[in-house]
């Protein structure tokens, strides 16, 4: 909704909006800004050659649709910065930029509205990998490079409250609802470390079934993946339990589907990782976010393309 500043000011909130919270407030101005950077994203794309195009597409798309989740609330005495009348490298730059700059922290979410938070948290890291891939088209790697990461704000702040040990082994089920909100951040790093270990269990058997030359690189990935999972499982107290068994179960004819399995575990796994840095605090945040980001980097480099957030939907 668009509505004049001094409706707030000078007469109360309208009608729309009348009781709602601060929080609520600035969520809608978060949508607002997501909204105005997909129209950017767009006007881009139209101007753009076929290297920008599809690119800027993507994160437009994906903005628009972060933006609907949400919802907007603009100003009119608050004019929208004017869309670009031409194509630029450094149009896309500044765009880019504006884009990674908003991942890097997560708004704050009403508690009434708190199963926001997978999707929003998804959206950071969608974003920042789409606008990573429209500057890529117009500038050096480099560049590229200089990008904030996403959820940055989480990183090097206090140690605050360790994330739980998973005492129902039926909550590591992705499709079981966390109805207790004070156990969301154990559930979460739980379930990252369940997806990772049963991504380990395929890429073992892979190894041990598949040829040499396969073998090396895949021990290889397993090495990577151990290093991750280490930096996961460090937001924990150090007597949690592992809580592997259910990571070593396959699906029936599993042996003979362990290429299609691996690429599925490989995406729930991630999926898990991004969901687990939302749902966790201060330095715990910090560390699960950055093994994210590296989880999905080292997915890109691989020929992989990770999707957090299906913004068709």
């Amino acid at each position: 909704m668009s509505i004049f500043r001094g409706s707030l000011e000078d007469r109360g909130l309208p009608e729309e909006i009348r009781g709602s919270s601060e929080a609520q407030l600035q969520l809608w101005q978060y949508g607002s800004t997501l909204a105005q950077l997909a129209s950017q994203a767009d006007a881009l794309a139209a101007l753009a050659g076929s290297d920008s195009a599809g690119a800027l597409s993507e994160l437009s798309a994906t903005l628009a649709h972060g933006s609907r989740l949400v919802g907007q609330l603009s100003f009119e005495d608050q004019p929208a910065e004017p869309l670009a009348q031409s194509f630029s490298p450094e149009a896309v730059s500044k765009l880019a930029e504006q884009v990674a700059e908003l991942s890097t922290h997560m708004p704050a979410i009403p508690e009434e509205q708190a199963p926001l938070a997978p999707a929003l948290t998804q959206l950071a890291f969608q974003t920042n990998l789409e606008a990573r891939s429209a500057l890529r088209t117009v500038a050096k790697q480099e560049s590229v490079d200089q990008l904030p990461a996403p959820l940055l704000s989480g990183q090097g702040e206090a140690e605050g409250e360790p994330v739980g040990c998973l005492r129902d082994l039926k909550l590591l089920d992705a499709e079981t609802p966390i109805s207790d909100p004070a156990l969301h951040d154990d559930v979460r790093v739980a379930r990252a470390l369940d997806r990772g270990y049963a991504l380990d269990y395929i890429l073992q058997l892979q190894a041990a079934r598949g040829a040499n030359a396969d073998a090396a690189q895949i021990e290889e990935r397993r090495t990577m993946l151990n290093a991750e999972l280490r930096k996961v499982r460090s937001v924990l107290p150090g007597d949690c339990a592992d809580l592997r068994q259910s990571a070593y179960v396959l699906p029936e004819d599993g042996f003979n589907e362990l290429g299609s399995l691996a690429t599925e575990a490989e995406d729930d796994f991630v999926q898990a990782l991004a969901l687990a840095s939302g749902a966790a605090k201060d330095s715990a945040q910090g560390t699960l976010a950055e093994t994210t980001w590296q989880v999905l980097i080292e997915q890109r480099q691989r020929g992989l393309d990770p999707e957090l957030l299906n913004a068709s939907e």
